[in-house]
């Protein structure tokens, strides 16, 4: 028989395509000589989202969906900062599958890069867990010392936690940690604001294995190094180098940013997957929802089919609809706009971003394609025909049916 890998991760309706992404990536980097069991812990997950995840079961694969609405049904659970309610469920793995061992724990914002396997192998030695030790660094040091006088060099961060199901329950991690989570919920300033992750520390300082860092890279100290503690800034360069899981932890997140180091890497696995533009869509739903000043999106949808994420492009014309895709672009940040330009670039002196199509010459070794943002088919074609005239390869030359169809 195949030897099993069980994992699990967390989801709710608005981050299921992320933690598709992230599913795919452990597939992606899996040794198919295993065979890997993926639970998703969720709570009123729609069917149609289900179906969606457990789409990504394939040969030695099974990806499945597990509903724990009763066991967390008579828990308090309260939000706080930017992680949702689900970030509490990892707690209650031992409850929903007690008949594992050993179980794998991922946060849903993570990409895999290497064989989970040898993540999986690792002796506890008797631990509950096993976590990657969390970047030592200023903001972190006084945060750790509000909570319970920690040292920021002996904490962790739970988002990949190895765990051992018998020794967590032994030492009833949960409920030790769910006792420190109530008493925070009456105080009028809460302290545990980074949710059970900080309850975890709390209860299990110093009592959990140390894992490799490149098991748990997390992202967002790539531009803001000055904060970490000088002694530990060569090994984080050194993991940066050769991560096995990248973690998006914090309030940047790749599908909203990225131009953000390593962002890359999401965007290429969700093209891989095929979902690029689904994310990509999603994002911009939720900005027209949340923010009705984003009208730029309403009329012209953007050529996500022809230009892969994170690619670097040009716009010509300066009409409504290259103004609408450069908004598009500043805000979504799904490609970077190396020159926008427009023949008539003069009327437009009151755009400082707007320039002469002679830097579509000076600048074309920066870009990979050029938008041609007219609606009317024949002055498209017209337009390309002189940039094709001034030099520009045809292959660069970008131009479809932009308007949305209304229904």
């Amino acid at each position: 028989m195949d030897r099993v890998i069980p994992v699990v991760t967390t989801t709710d309706s608005a981050y299921v395509l992320n933690c598709y992404v992230t599913i795919f990536s452990i597939i992606n980097a899996s040794d198919k000589k295993n065979a890997y069991y993926i639970y998703i812990m969720t709570t009123n997950l729609g069917m149609e989202d289900i179906t969606f995840l457990e789409s990504l079961s394939q040969e030695k694969i099974t990806v499945k969906c597990v509903d724990i609405s009763d066991i967390v049904k008579n828990v308090n659970l309260q939000q706080t900062m930017h992680f949702p309610i689900q970030t509490y469920y990892r707690m209650f793995i031992p409850l929903a599958f007690p008949n594992y061992e050993k179980i794998l724990y991922l946060d849903s914002d993570l990409c895999v890069l290497h064989d989970i396997s040898e993540l999986y192998d690792i002796d506890l030695e008797g631990h509950a867990v096993g976590v990657v030790r969390d970047v030592p660094c200023i903001h972190l040091a006084q945060h750790e010392k509000e909570i319970g006088n920690l040292d920021c060099k002996r904490t962790f961060n739970s988002g990949v936690m190895l765990m051992d199901i018998k020794a967590f329950e032994r030492e009833c991690v949960r409920e030790r940690c769910l006792a420190l989570l109530s008493e925070d919920y009456e105080r009028e300033k809460r302290k545990l604001i980074y949710a059970d992750n900080d309850a975890l520390n709390i209860v299990l300082y110093d009592e959990w294995k140390c894992l490799d860092d490149a098991w748990n890279f997390q992202w967002q100290y790539q531009w803001q190094m000055d904060v970490v503690y000088g002694e530990y800034q060569g090994s984080y360069r050194n993991t940066a180098q050769n991560p096995y899981i990248i973690h998006f932890a914090g309030k940047v997140k790749p599908w909203t940013h990225p131009e953000y180091p390593m962002a890359e890497v999401f965007w290429d696995l969700a093209e891989k997957a095929e979902i690029a533009r689904k994310i990509a869509f999603k994002y911009i739903v939720d900005i027209r929802k949340n923010k009705e000043i984003f009208d730029c999106f309403e009329v012209f949808r953007f050529p996500y089919s022809r230009i892969p994420s994170n690619s670097k492009i040009a716009i010509y014309a300066a009409g409504k609809v290259g103004k609408a895709f450069f908004e598009q672009m500043q805000i979504i940040h799904y490609a970077e706009v190396i020159v926008w330009v427009d023949k008539n670039y003069g009327y437009f002196q009151c755009n400082k971003f707007v320039d002469s199509p002679k830097e579509l010459l000076e600048r074309k070794a920066e870009y990979q394609y050029v938008i041609v943002a007219i609606e009317d088919k024949q002055i498209a074609d017209d337009a390309v025909f002189e940039l094709m005239k001034m030099g520009i390869a045809e292959d660069k030359l970008v131009w479809e049916q932009y308007k949305i169809k209304k229904e």
